[in-house]
């Protein structure tokens, strides 16, 4: 019952766009006739398959730094205070912002759209990663010591796992912040990829391919969203916090 409902307001959206069709908006028809061309070209692929490639590049460092970055936060204090004010400045600022640097420096190509990616996810996963440090109950820590463990199994063994949930949670985050930072990057300083292809596509006033190439846009977003929301499931089952997921 529950994807009849989808579906529904799926075809709703869609009676709505085909009546906000003018000579301006190209219905949906025109859209779909659009993606076909680039589908058939080849350039709907390449722009998938060097968004994608990009994509796993900078979520991969972003990840990653950021994690690193906030479990010696987390278990150093007197670091993260040293490091409080750096963070604060550069944390408010849009990756955007860095564009007219980052294509100087790195020049046209993947590098500029990678550290916009990892530049957007970085600084989520470090808070979050922080987080779920603190929030470790330091019963487990204290009782782990009183058994005589060492501070790498007290981190394999309690730490970790207790902070697997936040952890995940995380990179779903940034897997959206990711996907989302993707595309304006390529807008801004590529040569290929979904972005390019809609400041391609407005360059030449084919406003029906822009919108045939956002709607692809989503739908990939939509995938990568289910697919990192089945990941959190897997993993949570793995540490025994799929019944904290259910509620």
């Amino acid at each position: 019952m529950k994807y009849i409902h989808k579906l529904l307001v799926l075809a709703l959206l869609l009676c709505v766009w085909q009546i906000c069709s003018s000579e301006l908006v190209p219905s949906p028809k025109e859209s779909l006739v659009a993606l076909y061309e680039l589908a058939t070209s080849g350039a709907l692929h390449t722009g998938i398959t060097h968004s994608l490639y990009r994509y796993a590049i900078g979520l991969f460092l972003g990840v990653v730094a950021g994690t690193l970055v906030g479990f010696a936060f987390g278990l150093l204090p007197r670091v993260a205070a040293a490091f409080d004010p750096v963070v604060s400045i550069l944390r408010p600022i849009s990756p955007i912002a860095w564009t007219p640097l980052v294509v100087i420096v790195f020049g046209i190509g993947d590098k500029p759209t990678v550290f916009i990616i990892a530049y957007a996810v970085f600084f989520p996963v470090l808070l979050l990663a922080v987080k779920a440090l603190h929030d470790v109950p330091k019963e487990l820590i204290a009782v782990a010591k009183n058994f005589g463990a060492s501070r790498m199994q007290i981190f394999t063994g309690v730490i970790f796992p207790s902070s697997c949930l936040t952890l995940i949670s995380s990179l779903k985050l940034a897997a959206s912040l990711a996907w989302i930072n993707l595309v304006v990057g390529e807008m801004l300083g590529s040569q290929t990829g979904l972005g390019y292809l809609i400041i391609d596509a407005r360059n030449q006033l084919r406003i029906d391919s822009v919108l045939a190439v956002i709607c692809v846009i989503g739908c990939i977003g939509w995938l990568i969203n289910g697919f990192f929301h089945m990941l959190e499931r897997r993993i949570s089952r793995r540490f025994g916090y799929d019944k904290d997921l259910k509620s």
